[in-house]
Parts: C-alpha cells; structure tokens; sequence
C-alpha cells in the first residue's frame, strides 16, 4: 500500500470499477486530513552511537542504499527503516498506492475517510521506544542483504496475492512491536468497519498484511457476523 514500485501499482487499474461502485472511499489512514503534520518528539540518532560507529554506519548505507541517513537523524527509526526499504524498491511513480487510490477516489467525487487518523498513527510511533530499532538499522548496515531478501520476498507474495505468506513475513519482522502494530491496529480497524453505515456501500484498502491470521481483518469481521468471500476478477 504504501510503496510506488510498478509491480505493485500495476494492479491499481483493476481496482478502479470497485471503487467507482462506493459511496465512500476508506483508506488504512485519513489522508484529508494530512494538511497540517502533526508535531512530535525529535530524535538524535547520532546519540545512539559512538560518532566512530556512527560514520561506518552512515558510510555503510550510504553504498549499500544510495541514502545518507545524516538527512534522517532527527526523525523516528522507523521512518528511517522505511526509507531504506523504499530504496530497495523500483520508485516508479511520484506517489504511494494509497496515496493514487486516494485521489482517484476524489477525482470522482466520492466522499474519503480512514480507518485510522493521522494523529492515531503518529501517536503510535512516537509511542514505540527507538533502542532497538537503531540496533537494527546497525544490522542492517552490517548486513543490507538481509534487509534486500525480506523486501524482495515480501514484494512477491504480494504480487502473487499469498496473503497469508505476506502476514507471517510481516509478523515474523515485527519482532516485539508486533502486538501493538498488527494486533490492536487490526482490532481497531475492524471495530470500525463494523460500526458504518449498512445502507452505503464502501471501499476499504488496507495494507494486504493486516487482512490474514487469527487477528486479520477477515477472520475479525467474520467473527462479528459479517461475510467476507474473494473478489474473482
């Protein structure tokens, strides 16, 4: 959802008859309301290290991912392990897939919403301790491979539609973070679909992580009643 490779764009066409069918659009976050960023802590990475290890790391990444994490230092760990990611990826297009889906929704004048807020989003990263991510980026500084091999895998079970295979990948990488960032977010979100309006008709796009597993959102909404059954198309 949140990359610009072609590969995964490429489906976007397909989506197009569905959403032209909604009366509302729902992202996995209400984009609308991304006007005004909302303010968080600062960070310094360059606290973390010794400046020696700091200047391998930041000369390791900057050859392995082309990225100077010296423009990254002040922001959370998480974006800057983002980031990497986005540069093991092919960045085709100028905008994410939510964010495309999002705006081809509004060119057609449908009403947008999310299943989660800006601030619901920011308060949960800020709310997640840094430590042990910048001992990951590290790791992955010593070892971009690894971190080529995860993107990679996870980007083919999403071409694929293996669901499933892309959930473990996903929680499996989630390490300690995993309860907070899938589990409450997919309880959340599924508390919420639940709760629309039953005589509009929505499309809803969510990362495809947060839809397999016992937490998923299809074995949620099933679980409150609701039928739940693949798209052919």
């Amino acid at each position: 959802m949140h990359i610009r490779d072609n590969r995964a764009h490429q489906f976007c066409s397909r989506l197009y008859p569905f959403i032209e069918q909604a009366d509302v659009y729902v992202g996995e976050m209400d984009l609308g309301s991304m006007k005004i960023p909302p303010v968080g802590p600062v960070y310094d990475m360059k606290q973390h290290f010794q400046t020696g290890a700091y200047a391998k790391l930041r000369k390791q990444l900057q050859k392995s991912f082309n990225l100077d994490i010296d423009f990254y230092t002040h922001v959370h760990p998480l974006m800057i392990m983002s980031a990497l990611t986005q540069q093991v990826l092919q960045n085709d297009h100028a905008i994410s897939i939510d964010e495309h889906l999002w705006s081809y929704a509004s060119d057609h004048d449908i009403e947008t919403t999310g299943l989660e807020s800006v601030e619901e989003q920011v308060t949960l990263l800020h709310s997640i301790r840094p430590d042990k991510l910048y001992a990951q980026i590290k790791q992955i500084g010593a070892r971009p491979g690894l971190i080529r091999k995860f993107t990679n895998k996870t980007l083919d079970y999403y071409i694929k539609g293996d669901i499933h295979a892309l959930y473990m990948l996903t929680k499996a990488s989630m390490q300690h973070l995993r309860k907070r960032v899938i589990y409450e977010r997919n309880q959340r979100m599924a508390k919420r679909i639940v709760s629309f309006d039953s005589t509009k008709r929505y499309f809803i796009a969510v990362g495809a992580g947060h839809l397999s597993g016992a937490t998923g959102l299809i074995s949620s909404l099933r679980k409150k009643d609701l039928e739940v059954k693949p798209v052919v198309y």
